[in-house]
């Protein structure tokens, strides 16, 4: 397996799915932290992360450009369309693709993928179609531990423990 991008949906994959609107229309969303860090550790490979979420949000546009994200598609009622428009812009092979997805609408980019992972709160027949389903809800870790297991399998793992493990031994890489 050798990833060069992971896609992924936003609600119910890098949230909970809930969605709070106040009196005003103020939306909000949960992000759990712990997922946010892992976009910090594949950069360091090389690995571009796209978003494709099928609503605007302003919310889900403040945390890409808080990650880092390379590329956000929203409102996006087909995402195979945006699955193919970045494959395209990157020069890239459905295999070299991961595709992260908790819903009907995410299938169909999941099957063309290289690798295709769900939360465990995802639909079932999501899971039916995904290499991965994680121990860990949407939005409550999940997409931290997908993204570690895509780093297992392309045998880059132990290069992000030896950093964190000379971080803390020594202050500094």
């Amino acid at each position: 397996m050798d990833i060069k991008l992971i896609v992924m949906d936003v609600d119910g994959v890098l949230t909970d799915g809930r969605i709070i609107l106040d009196d005003n229309g103020v939306e909000y969303k949960f992000f759990d932290v712990k997922d946010g860090h892992i976009f910090h550790i594949v950069r360091d490979f090389g690995i571009k992360i796209a978003l494709v979420s099928g609503r605007y949000s302003k919310v889900t546009e403040i945390r890409a450009r808080q990650l880092g994200v390379d590329d956000l598609y929203q409102d996006q009622h087909v995402k195979i369309d945006a699955f193919n428009a970045l494959k395209d812009k990157y020069g890239l092979s459905n295999e070299s693709i991961a595709y992260i997805g908790d819903d009907l609408i995410d299938i169909p980019p999941m099957i063309l993928s290289g690798f295709s992972a769900c939360p465990k709160d995802a639909h079932e027949e999501v899971k039916k179609v995904s290499d991965y389903v994680s121990e860990f809800y949407g939005g409550r870790g999940a997409v931290r531990d997908i993204v570690e297991e895509i780093l297992k399998r392309q045998g880059l793992w132990e290069r992000v423990l030896e950093k964190y493990l000379l971080l803390d031994r020594y202050g500094k890489f």
